[in-house]
């Protein structure tokens, strides 16, 4: 769900705001408020919001000069100026400095409704652009680094990038030194998923013990993962070896190679290693086979991150819409492609459901399912199978949910009644439930009907209203005893929410 932040002085307007746009229905969440640019700066720079809706009329700093020093730091955050129309023309300064649109008061909802529409379209875009320059630059990498190993040509400035991010690990490659084990029926067409599933079981083992690399696949059958951790590499190697062997049969060898001391002297490294275990000697002559198949995990990794972006926005519907998308996709591909592209799919959808789900790690079963995608023989079993992936991740979603949904939001109102006197942003109460803050946001909306904000806000009016009633303490006093350090804003906030001054309010309940 994208993130807004709302900075206006006016308080029945900026709460009339939140509201429109909280029961709205659209893909916008309001993550904060503030009342002038001095506070909404600290805010922005902490939530990162998508979109920032600010007045330019304000104290202490203004719309104008906010929208000024954030571009400066954050550029990719996205503004709309609300204006006066005696402010028209200075608000036209805001466009030049980058703001998204204007808004003219009084404007109607659909006004906003409109504006909110624009930028969503915007900040969509932006995301999905992201995803695919990401998605690129690692794919960029890869071949890169499989370039050097192999000798190939490659692109010098992404070579400054490995050496960045790589330098000082050390090498291990890993060799398959059969895929045709007599204890398994797997054929040649069989090699290419295979080699897929390795990788993704080696990846799976790093990202399940923490431990840091860059696994590549380089041609058939060879590895080479860039460790980190380098003090790991005896019990890497010996996980690698005997979970590959358990979950497919396979038999892999392991090399380590040393520290490298810079990329461009892997490839010396890799033929070094592989003439001394005399690897090119068992190279499969009889299958021809003897370059990579090209497996992208950069693909699977794309769903995995879309499928999330759905999930923490609360976007059900749209999720299920993508999956079947995708399960069409496959059905309509050659059985070998769709049966990558069908693995592909289900790991990600493993990855996701033991990240986002908690859901325990069950290799067998995985070997199990892999087992069966193998025995397909028409791309109408590859799209069942893959079918039957897909149902049984939306069953653990549904329960996931459930769980949560039972006590998450108790335990959150509980921990805000804890902790309401200090600064107490959505994120810090989302990560005490070990929930994503949007996701949170959409769920607490839904148990309390209320917002994160408006909520914490009618808490801490209660508070205040106790200390009022019942104490001598000065109104500053009060102010900073329920988490407002400046009293103006809480004396605000306190007489929107009861009708009274905090002063008046005390003097009809203390007499």
């Amino acid at each position: 769900m994208n993130q807004i932040l709302l900075v206006e002085d006016e308080p029945l307007f900026r709460k009339g705001l939140a509201k429109l746009i909280t029961d709205s229905g659209t893909n916008w969440n309001v993550c904060a408020e503030a009342e002038n640019g001095q506070e909404a700066e600290p805010l922005i720079a902490e939530w990162l919001p998508d979109l920032v809706i600010t007045d330019i009329r304000m104290p202490l700093m203004d719309g104008l000069e906010l929208l000024k020093r954030v571009k400066s730091r954050f550029p990719d955050i996205e503004f709309i100026v609300i204006t006066g129309f005696q402010d028209f023309q200075y608000a036209q300064t805001a466009l030049r400095y980058g703001a998204l649109d204007l808004l003219v008061k009084p404007c109607s909802k659909q006004d906003i409704y409109d504006v909110l529409d624009k930028a969503d379209a915007l900040v969509s875009e932006k995301q999905a652009r992201l995803r695919k320059e990401e998605t690129e630059h690692q794919l960029l990498l890869e071949n890169t680094l499989r370039a050097i190993f192999l000798r190939f040509p490659f692109i010098t400035e992404a070579v400054e990038e490995l050496e960045r991010s790589l330098g000082g690990c050390k090498l291990i490659l890993f060799q398959i030194t059969d895929y045709y084990p007599s204890r398994k029926e797997y054929t040649k067409r069989d090699v290419p998923l295979l080699q897929f599933a390795v990788l993704n079981i080696i990846s799976e083992l790093l990202d399940m013990h923490g431990i840091q690399g860059k696994l590549l696949l380089i041609e058939y059958g060879r590895y080479a993962l860039l460790l980190k951790d380098t003090a790991r590499e005896q019990s890497v190697c010996a996980a690698v070896c005997e979970t590959v062997g358990r979950l497919l049969g396979l038999t892999v060898s392991a090399h380590p190679s040393g520290v490298i001391p810079g990329v461009t002297h892997l490839a010396d490294l890799y033929e070094a290693s592989m003439e001394e275990a005399k690897l090119f000697e068992r190279a499969d002559k009889e299958n021809g086979m003897k370059t990579a198949f090209p497996i992208n995990r950069a693909r699977q990794q794309l769903i995995s991150a879309q499928m999330v972006a759905l999930i923490v926005a609360g976007q059900i519907e749209l999720l299920k819409q993508y999956l079947n998308t995708l399960i069409k996709e496959v059905r309509m591909m050659p059985m070998e492609a769709g049966k990558i592209e069908g693995l592909s799919v289900s790991f990600a959808l493993q990855d996701i459901a033991r990240k986002q789900f908690e859901q325990e790690h069950e290799p067998q079963l995985l070997a199990e399912r892999i087992s069966r995608l193998h025995g397909c023989d028409s791309i109408d079993e590859v799209y069942a199978w893959i079918q039957a992936e897909t149902e049984r991740f939306m069953a653990n979603f549904v329960v996931w949910q459930e769980k949560y949904s039972e006590n998450a939001v108790s335990k959150a109102v509980r921990y805000m009644e804890d902790h309401y006197s200090e600064s107490l942003p959505l994120q810090q109460v989302a990560s005490q439930i070990h929930l994503n803050a949007a996701y949170f946001s959409h769920l607490f909306k839904k148990e309390t009907g209320r917002s994160f904000v408006d909520y914490l806000v009618e808490l801490r009016m209660e508070k205040a209203k106790q200390l009022l009633a019942n104490t001598d303490m000065k109104i500053t006093e009060v102010s900073g005893r329920i988490g407002y350090d400046l009293p103006n804003y809480f004396a605000k906030l306190f007489k929107q929410s009861t009708g009274l001054t905090p002063k008046d309010y005390r003097k009809l309940h203390q007499g």
